[in-house]
């Protein structure tokens, strides 16, 4: 690497990663097993890769650990959400909401192909730029925002008979 890569943007990078499994659906202990795993080969393949793409590199390591372990669990993690005791009870209300909102994002993300769900992520969760996500995914940003238009379309199609199919 050209430029020394400091502690802070690493444990950054590491953070976003971590997230990142999470809301692929990985649970917390894997998460991190495979967080330190990436970075680990990060650190032996240092010299070689360039700065302006550690975090590309690290984040298809991380995800290739992450699909490799679940072929060899072949099953599907889920999130735990933890429930937090709050005494007011305009709050609860507020977060039972906002919990179930997320649970059907959720299951909504797990119904989309994983082509889509990932750039979603990378997207809406990691505030990636078009061309961050090119770079990791191998397209043209064109296309980037060609399948993210898609996916964004195809998310609020089975958003909307999601929540027609709750109110009937």
């Amino acid at each position: 690497m050209k430029n020394r890569l400091s502690n802070d943007q690493l444990k950054n990078v590491m953070n976003q990663l971590y997230l990142y499994l999470i809301k692929q659906g990985a649970n917390q202990e894997t998460a991190k097993d495979i967080v330190q795993e990436a970075v680990c080969k990060l650190l032996i393949h240092l010299e070689s890769i360039d700065t302006d793409k550690y975090k590309s590199w690290l984040f298809k390591v991380a995800i290739n650990l992450y699909y490799d372990y679940c072929r060899k669990n072949k099953k599907s993690q889920y999130v735990v959400v933890e429930d937090y005791l709050i005494t007011n009870e305009r709050l609860i209300e507020e977060m039972m909401i906002a919990k179930e909102n997320q649970l059907l994002v959720r299951r909504i993300l797990q119904k989309v192909s994983p082509t889509f769900k990932q750039l979603l992520l990378l997207k809406y969760e990691l505030d990636w730029s078009y061309k961050q996500i090119a770079e990791y995914v191998d397209m043209k940003p064109e296309a980037v925002k060609t399948y993210l238009a898609r996916a964004r379309k195809t998310f609020k199609e089975m958003y909307r008979r999601e929540c027609n199919e709750k109110n009937e």
